[in-house]
């Protein structure tokens, strides 16, 4: 069975692969800057002291110069950056810049090599494949290199002395197959990076988020709040926490089952929703108790949202087993103060919300129809 999950936004794509190709492209250059030295032997070993191998030395060093220079950036781009969508473009920038610009130097030493010499076809054939594999370039950017990079290949092979007509078509379907082959392998790689991603994603988003209800669960709001209140205390701005608690809902699991609660549940969340804000934390704290982070909301805020979640919860019944249940629920509120930390802020909403229910008990006698559950 093939299991099938959310498609990748780019967005999501490329802030995950950001820090993956920053390494990639660093490891691109170190090695481009070792291989000069090689490059440069051949260039002496068919030039000899001439003034055309001096200006291979030039060419290569200029890149060896902007190839160490590139380094800088490539490696704290993720310390100095904070935008991840900022942070990609500018490193693909450099990237395709640089790219173009050893391809040409490399199209110059093929150009200036005697006529006889044919063996940077074979680097060429290599670099066809290497470039779509190893450099972290969107896949249009590398077809444009490919192409232009095979066709002046090709446009050179004319001016060489080949031994015969089919040695000359073998390095030509060499230089084809390279190309075409690398972009197969990148738009593999590019899939399979995708799936692994969306997989990743999806194992993250079942890990918070409570499977029942799918709003966030305990771990992931007592992540989502030491954040929150790391920030709010270094900006000076309120924070307030609800801690929400169903009652009777033991008594409609034992009366109608486990699947009549869950209804309840699933029920109560999505008034929840309704009765705050789009950028609250909304989670499941427990069993039967939901927990609300608000930010930037002070005490009077907060009491005004603890209220309208009240309201909607008991403003109707949840039909379930045939039944409907009435759903009523206590809550308990904390705004944070001075030197707060989560454990305290949660022990205040939670001696709260037990305050809360004590009175609900108190008030309501036995003949009560709130204390009836069932309409």
């Amino acid at each position: 069975m093939i299991a099938l999950y959310p498609e990748v936004t780019p967005d999501e794509f490329r802030a995950h692969c950001q820090s993956q190709d920053q390494m990639q492209a660093r490891s691109v250059l170190l090695f481009f800057m070792w291989a000069t030295w090689p490059l440069l032997y051949i260039d002496f070993s068919l030039l000899g002291w001439t003034q055309n191998f001096w200006i291979m030395v030039c060419l290569r060093g200029v890149m060896w110069v902007v190839s160490w220079y590139l380094l800088r950036p490539v490696k704290s781009a993720q310390e100095r950056r904070a935008d991840n969508k900022f942070r990609r473009p500018l490193l693909e920038k450099h990237l395709y810049r640089w790219t173009v610009a050893v391809m040409l130097v490399q199209l110059s030493g093929n150009v200036i090599a005697p006529v006889y010499y044919l063996g940077h076809f074979f680097i060429d054939a290599w670099i066809c494949l290497m470039v779509s594999i190893a450099l972290p370039l969107r896949n249009v950017r590398l077809r444009q290199l490919l192409i232009a990079y095979f066709f002046a290949c090709v446009t050179l092979s004319l001016t060489k002395t080949f031994p015969s007509t089919a040695f000359q078509l073998t390095v030509l379907t060499s230089l084809l197959l390279s190309a075409y082959s690398g972009q197969v392998l990148a738009a593999q790689r590019q899939v399979y990076r995708k799936k692994i991603l969306s997989a990743e994603l999806e194992l993250q988003r079942k890990e918070n988020t409570d499977p029942l209800t799918g709003i966030a669960n305990r771990r992931e709001f007592l992540r989502v709040t030491d954040s929150e209140l790391q920030r709010h205390l270094r900006l000076g701005k309120p924070l307030s926490l609800l801690m929400l608690d169903l009652d009777h809902l033991k008594q409609i699991n034992s009366e109608y089952g486990a699947s009549a609660s869950d209804m309840v549940l699933v029920e109560v969340s999505k008034r929840m929703r309704r009765a705050t804000r789009s950028y609250d934390c909304l989670a499941r704290y427990g069993s039967e108790e939901f927990s609300v982070l608000l930010p930037e909301a002070n005490e009077e805020i907060a009491e005004k949202i603890a209220a309208r979640a009240q309201a909607t919860i008991v403003a109707m019944p949840v039909a379930a087993s045939g039944k409907e249940l009435k759903v009523s629920a206590s809550v308990g509120v904390a705004t944070m103060l001075e030197g707060d930390t989560i454990e305290s802020m949660l022990r205040r909403a939670e001696d709260a919300l037990h305050k809360a229910q004590h009175v609900a008990r108190q008030t309501l006698t036995p003949s009560s129809p709130e204390q009836e559950i069932f309409a």
